[in-house]
């Protein structure tokens, strides 16, 4: 067979991996903000979680101070409705400099209404020009709802490309040690799967023990968020998904 013909199919299957992806999450409720619910403190912990590894990951890789974060151009693929750019906004970053893609454009549409300033674009990352290069670029929660494993390296390929010499990688995701079956929609990863993609670059963790997600539940009841958060904060575990980052 040709190679061109073989590319053409391989990108037919691609697609039609897209667009499964993207009348998923089109079905899926949109969340107005996480941290409106009172009845369910989960969400609020969860994004509370990112943040605080988000910037564990800045600091580590010497942004430490307003003005260096400022200066910082970041893309956010798989940005859903805004909400990890906008706090790095809150944390300092220009907002002129920060870019987020998702195929959802449902989504980016509700981001563009909250969050002035952000790029904001809708599309297929793969095939999008986001612009660059960057210091740094977030995945958060896009390879486990990707169940093909070659469209998964070709979006961490595109990632890494797009980075500044030296910029960060960070990323976040169900990650497990071992393969566990998933869905047409959902497949977890598992740690030597990542770390093949960025392969041979080496990724660090923060943590990859995680608590079950009915545990904390249980446990919110009974110690209260603020608890929670504090008991959280020590990262003895992740209380949803694995963090990670690397340099360019």
């Amino acid at each position: 067979m040709p190679d061109h013909l073989s590319q053409d199919l391989d990108d037919s299957g691609f697609q039609q991996d897209l667009e499964a992806i993207n009348r998923y999450y089109t079905g899926r409720f949109l969340p107005a903000n996480p941290w409106a619910s009172l009845l369910n403190a989960y969400p609020y912990l969860a994004a509370r979680q990112r943040q605080r590894r988000m910037r564990e990951a800045l600091v580590a890789c010497g942004v430490r101070t307003h003005e260096a974060l400022r200066e910082m151009s970041v893309l956010d693929v798989g940005c859903g409705s805004g909400s990890n750019l906008a706090w790095l906004v809150e944390l300092g970053a220009n907002s002129s400099r920060l870019t987020g893609i998702d195929l959802v454009a449902q989504r980016t549409d509700i981001a563009r209404s909250r969050y002035a300033g952000i790029r904001f674009m809708a599309g297929d990352f793969l095939k999008t020009d986001v612009g660059g290069p960057f210091d740094m670029v977030m995945m958060l929660a896009v390879l486990s709802s990707v169940t093909n494993a070659e469209l998964k390296r070709r979006l961490v390929d595109k990632a890494l490309a797009l980075l500044k010499p030296g910029g960060v990688f960070f990323l976040y995701d169900v990650i497990s040690r071992r393969h566990v079956p998933g869905t047409a929609e959902y497949q977890r990863l598992t740690f030597a799967e990542l770390e093949g993609y960025v392969a041979p670059r080496k990724i660090r963790y923060f943590r990859k023990d995680l608590l079950r997600r009915g545990v904390a539940e249980r446990l919110l009841p009974r110690v209260g968020v603020t608890v929670t958060e504090l008991v959280q904060a020590t990262r003895l575990f992740n209380i949803d998904g694995t963090f990670a980052y690397m340099r360019g």
